[in-house]
C-alpha cells in the first residue's frame, strides 16, 4: 500500500471510531510519544491554573491595602503557585519531551519498562489533581480550603 491510501485508510478508520473507544486508548496507553503528549498537555493544564494563580496575586498586589483576597489565600496561593511551576509544569515538560524525544533518538521502539512509565505519568497526575483538592477541603481560615501556605519555605 502507498502511503497515501495507507492515510486515507487510516482516516477513515479513526473517523468511524467511537470517541469513548479513543479516550479508552489514551488513557491506558503504553506508547511513548503518546504519553510525551500526556505530560505536556498535563503541563500546559497546570500553567493555566498557575496563571490564574500568578493574575490573582497580581491583582491584590495592584493596590495598597487592597482586599481582593484575604492575606491567608495570598499566601496560599503564593505556595500552590511556586508549588505548581515548578513540580507540575517545568518537571512534566522535561519529562514529556524525554518520553516523546528519547526512544526516537536512540533507535529503540519504546522506553523501558513501558507500563511503569504509564503509571509514573498517571501517580502525577493524581499527585497534582490530589494537591489541588486542598483547596476545596476543610474549613480554613478566609476560605481557600486547607492550602499549604509556607511560601518560600516549602
Amino acid at each position: 500500500m502507498s502511503s497515501d491510501i495507507m492515510a486515507i485508510h487510516t482516516a477513515e478508520i479513526t473517523a468511524d471510531r467511537p470517541w469513548l473507544e479513543t479516550l479508552h486508548e489514551w488513557v491506558t496507553t503504553v506508547d511513548h510519544k503518546r504519553l510525551g503528549i500526556l505530560y505536556l498537555l498535563y503541563a500546559l493544564f497546570f500553567l493555566v491554573v498557575a496563571g490564574s494563580e500568578a493574575m490573582i496575586m497580581r491583582a491584590q498586589l495592584m493596590y495598597p491595602h487592597n482586599n481582593f483576597v484575604s492575606p491567608q489565600v495570598f499566601n496560599r496561593m503564593f505556595t500552590m503557585h511556586g508549588t505548581t511551576m515548578v513540580f507540575f509544569v517545568g518537571i512534566p515538560v522535561l519529562f514529556g519531551f524525554a518520553n516523546y524525544l528519547v526512544p526516537l533518538m536512540i533507535g529503540t521502539r519504546d522506553m523501558a519498562f513501558p507500563r511503569l512509565n504509564a503509571f509514573s505519568f498517571w501517580l502525577t497526575a493524581f499527585g497534582g489533581f490530589l494537591l489541588y483538592f486542598s483547596f476545596l477541603g476543610g474549613s480554613g481560615l478566609y476560605g481557600a480550603g486547607n492550602a499549604p501556605d509556607v511560601g518560600w519555605w516549602a
